[in-house]
């Protein structure tokens, strides 16, 4: 018998790209069982198409449940109440603006049927253009995702890797049922949802990514998550507002896995990571005294194990 499915969709002032998402989870070769649908106070014709939707999916015997937040609150906790709704085996995160291809669902059943360790999975993505129009460039590799960390995570490390650096997108990512209990509510601040799903379990069982392309993901300039790049701050700026934000991350996650009892190696690296990232956030004005300490810490190998290695430490140096 097959996994019961659910689709988690947060929508707001999606009326232009919503329709063709709507039309895509119809078209699965593998139909979901339950579609949650959250919308933030859009102000547009989302709530319209939505209504409209779901007498179409229910005649095909798909459950829907469409609410509408009494106040716009923010992706952070449309997608927590969202989450909160579904029922299915496995949990399937979706943008209200992307193109599924028809084969998700039962390519993503399949690999978690297989595999009963498996609790997080993502795959690559086609790039497309506000028009739907094929950008010719795939996820992964925008994100500076490699094969040698694509390897890591099939050999079963993906916790390292992505306390290292988030690698999952939340568009592309489907999750068990049972990493809710670890992952609710979504923290407050620092985290964005889908890198601390991902994170959490990890800790947990096996994440894992699949290399072909499952979502046609969009590109666009107000997009709330993406790709990033319109960051107008000095980057010396954006580089310490970053490292403070890191160590509020390991804070917290260091909090919820010691709620949780997750395993007490994960929670030391985790503690030294926010120890290494403070050290990085609290360097010394002075360049001259930077050196030893920096040296210290590359030798030491945090620099390989949470950065970019010797070139992180070089922008450590010569940083103003």
């Amino acid at each position: 018998m097959p996994l019961s499915t659910s689709i988690a969709l947060c929508t707001y002032n999606g009326e232009r790209f919503l329709q063709a998402q709507l039309d895509s989870l119809l078209a699965q070769a593998q139909r979901p069982d339950q579609i949650v649908i959250r919308d933030d106070v859009s102000t547009d014709r989302t709530l319209d198409i939505l209504r409209a939707f779901v007498p179409v999916a229910e005649a095909l015997g798909i459950a829907v449940d469409l609410q509408v937040n009494a106040v716009n609150s923010g992706y952070r906790l449309n997608f927590d109440g969202a989450l909160r709704a579904c029922t299915g085996e496995v949990i399937f995160l979706c943008d209200h603006d992307d193109v599924w291809h028809a084969d998700k669902v039962s390519r993503f059943c399949a690999e978690f049927d297989a595999r009963p360790d498996l609790l997080a999975l993502h795959c690559d993505a086609e790039l497309i253009d506000g028009d739907g129009k094929a950008l010719g460039k795939r996820l992964f590799r925008s994100l500076g995702i490699g094969e040698r960390e694509l390897r890591r995570m099939h050999q079963g490390d993906a916790f390292n890797l992505l306390l290292k650096r988030n690698m999952v997108t939340g568009a592309a990512m489907a999750i068990r049922y049972d990493v809710l209990g670890d992952v609710l509510p979504l923290p407050a601040s620092g985290w964005v949802h889908d890198a601390w799903i991902a994170t959490l379990a990890a800790m947990r069982g096996d994440v894992d990514s699949l290399a072909e392309p499952w979502i046609s993901y969009r590109i666009r300039d107000t997009n709330q998550l993406g790709l990033g790049g319109n960051d107008a701050r000095p980057r010396s700026e954006q580089r310490r507002q970053q490292l403070q934000r890191e160590v509020e991350q390991c804070d917290c996650l260091l909090k919820r896995a010691q709620e949780l009892a997750l395993p007490a190696g994960m929670q030391q690296t985790v503690q030294m990571k926010m120890m290494h990232v403070a050290f990085r956030a609290s360097l010394p004005a002075s360049r001259v005294r930077r050196i030893p300490p920096v040296l210290r810490e590359l030798v030491a190998g945090h620099y390989a194990r949470f950065g970019r290695g010797v070139l992180s430490a070089a922008i450590d140096l010569v940083r103003c």
